[in-house]
């Protein structure tokens, strides 16, 4: 890590050991810069491969001051969805656990020029997964310092949980998500901002200015269809895309990153 980089060390150890933080340590990176960098020294802390992206939304109150609507944070978790049984959603005892379902698109190569439509970003995607990103970080007061104390802790994703493939023509459907079996929200992928493929672009716009670096093979977990959703270990979630896809996870309390 570089120097000064107190808060990736105390969210480094905290991600290792699956301990809760008594809250975000400080000092709180104030920009979006600052907030990459912390970003970015925790990951090099982590030293695990980058697996993928997940993107997030800007608090509505500050787009206009930042110019951005969206955030970015790596993945370095990703596990397939077995059939009918649960997947397993780690999240901190103490901290914060989320489930979103969310459309997960595999980049097939690194475009070497920002994307002007939704087609030209969907030549750059060879696979669509209907999944779900568990978002969970170890500062139960993460979202109280939205959109840098996010940005800082990999965007508080805590790994993708792949479901099955979803046809290119047909992926905007209705999604429903159940916690416990009881409905928590509803929506489609194309009504979230510019949908799954403005993810896309926005994520390339990072690559050319520099702040992460994709790669061929990596994940978009595209942004949360149905909202966010709270999540406590034993609890079991379900998410159904259109009347066919059905998918679901168990959350369990994360032991850290090292196991």
């Amino acid at each position: 890590m570089s120097a000064g980089t107190g808060v990736a060390a105390a969210l480094h150890q905290a991600r290792r050991s699956g301990q809760a933080l008594a809250a975000f340590p400080a000092p709180i990176p104030a920009t979006l810069a600052d907030a990459y960098t912390v970003q970015r020294d925790l990951c090099a802390a982590l030293g695990v491969p980058l697996l993928g992206w997940k993107v997030g939304r800007i608090p509505q109150t500050l787009i206009e001051t930042l110019g951005a609507e969206r955030l970015a944070g790596p993945v370095l978790r990703v596990a397939e969805l077995d059939g009918e049984a649960p997947g397993d959603a780690r999240v901190f005892a103490g901290g914060v656990g989320v489930i979103e379902a969310e459309i997960i698109l595999r980049l097939s190569a690194v475009p070497t020029r920002r994307l002007a439509s939704d087609r030209e970003a969907m030549s750059f995607i060879d696979e669509i997964r209907a999944g779900f990103e568990v978002a969970s970080s170890p500062a139960p007061d993460v979202h109280d310092h939205a959109p840098y104390g996010i940005i800082a802790d990999i965007g508080i994703n805590n790994g993708l949980l792949l479901g099955p493939r979803l046809d290119a023509e047909s992926f905007d459907r209705i999604v429903i998500t159940e916690i416990e079996g009881s409905r928590v929200g509803s929506g489609r992928p194309c009504d979230i901002l510019d949908g799954p493929l403005g993810s896309l672009r926005f994520l390339v716009d990072l690559h050319m200015d520099g702040v992460i670096a994709l790669e061929a093979g990596q994940w978009i977990s595209a942004g949360a269809i149905t909202g966010v959703h709270p999540i406590a270990p034993g609890q079991t979630a379900t998410a159904h895309f259109g009347e066919t896809v059905r998918i679901a996870c168990t959350a369990s309390t994360d032991p850290g990153f090292a196991s």
